[in-house]
């Protein structure tokens, strides 16, 4: 709560006048891409039309009536039928099966499109903070070199400072704002993109993060997050339930050289010999002579083929993602700590040297304003290198499907 509350304060002296700040938490953004938010519901519609496909495949073919009547020297007949197809080869079990598999695939793909989404928000909010950062620095800098101008204003009206270090220190001011501006461009592009995956009327202006200190974390080795990627990850899923689909469809491919036999029964009524009515029964089928389901093998084993293929392409994709984002994350995470360590540390040393110095008269307004630069270069450029680790561990947690605890 102490922290919202000095993080509203922070960006409340940033934000137009009226302006309110809306903090918020990265699981707070997260916990917005519920089920009922509109990115969700359309990333899930995709499904729908897969599950009708499966009652489509499931449904029992129709009865069919046939009412038919003869009439030849004077004697009529009247035949009445209802023929029922019986699917009893397993075809249409398989067809439905296959039909299921795709549903599964589907449901798959958006869970994968899901936490692809939530991969993003949680880029988003690390932009912001990125972003907010650096116009806080450049902010922070700004007002400095401005009270150090206006002091160097009274002394040369004192006749104790030259008014090139006045005009220096001003021009320095009024470079250090130009990049503010930058900033505060990049910290709006940044609130909007985060507003996107908040409720519908958010207005992006008013949005502040909190700026989280993630602690260092262990990485597994590529096998063990190439395991957890086979089990997590939504499109490799997706194409074994697409491969189990094809296989499945084969199946039933196979089947239509079975034939189904369709079962008829009836009346039949005849005026001769005054007149009576009997019975019809029959079976019927037809026979696989010429369509011997061909065609929808060589489809069904194509598109095994197919997936299996892809299956085994995005396997290697996978592996070398991980291993890439894996090495990244390290590398940029070690090079933000001996930053930290080293740079910040020497450049406030710089900075308060320079100081003294200028203040005792031992050196000149260039070395002074130097430093200053030197110190929130120092201070924007670990924030730079703070996001571009955290970039890299996100991905590494979407490439590998899981989030590293």
């Amino acid at each position: 709560m102490r922290a919202r509350i000095a993080y509203a304060a922070l960006v409340a002296a940033l934000l137009p006048a009226g302006v309110g700040a809306q903090v918020v938490t990265e699981a707070e953004v997260l916990a917005a891409l519920s089920d009922d938010s509109p990115r969700v519901r359309a990333i899930r519609s995709e499904t729908a039309i897969a599950r009708a496909n499966v009652a489509s495949a499931g449904r029992w073919p129709n009865p069919r009536l046939s009412v038919g009547r003869e009439s030849v020297a004077g004697v009529s007949e009247a035949i009445t039928t209802l023929l029922q197809p019986l699917p009893i080869t397993g075809r249409r079990t398989l067809e439905r099966d296959s039909a299921a598999a795709l549903v599964e695939a589907g449901t798959s793909r958006a869970d994968e499109a899901l936490r692809r989404a939530r991969a993003d928000v949680r880029l988003a909010h690390a932009d912001l903070v990125a972003a907010q950062v650096r116009e806080r620095e450049l902010t922070r800098s700004r007002d400095r070199l401005q009270q150090l101008a206006a002091i160097l204003g009274r002394r040369e009206e004192a006749g104790d400072a030259a008014g090139f270090d006045r005009l220096r220190s001003e021009r320095e001011a009024i470079d250090v704002e130009a990049d503010r501006a930058a900033a505060l461009a990049d910290r709006a592009r940044a609130q909007g993109v985060l507003a996107a995956y908040l409720s519908a009327g958010t207005d992006p202006s008013t949005l502040v993060v909190e700026e989280p200190v993630v602690a260092a974390r262990d990485l597994p080795p590529v096998d063990v997050l190439m395991e957890q990627a086979e089990r997590r990850r939504g499109d490799l899923l997706a194409l074994r339930h697409e491969l189990a689909s094809a296989q499945l469809a084969l199946r039933a491919a196979e089947r239509r050289r079975l034939p189904e036999p369709e079962i008829f029964a009836g009346t039949k009524s005849s005026t001769a010999l005054g007149g009576d009515v009997g019975s019809v029964v029959g079976v019927q089928a037809a026979l696989p002579l010429f369509d011997r389901g061909r065609p929808e093998r060589a489809l069904a084993a194509a598109r095994a083929a197919q997936a299996e293929a892809r299956l085994d392409a995005l396997r290697v994709a996978v592996r070398a993602d991980i291993a890439a984002w894996r090495a990244a994350a390290l590398e940029r995470r070690t090079a933000a700590d001996r930053y930290r360590a080293s740079a910040l540390d020497a450049a406030a040393e710089v900075e308060r040297i320079a100081q003294v110095s200028y203040d005792a008269g031992e050196r000149g307004i260039l070395e002074l304003l130097d430093a200053y630069r030197t110190s929130a270069s120092a201070r924007v450029r670990q924030a730079a290198l703070d996001a571009s680790a955290r970039h890299a561990e996100i991905e590494l947690e979407f490439v590998s499907g899981w989030e590293i605890p």
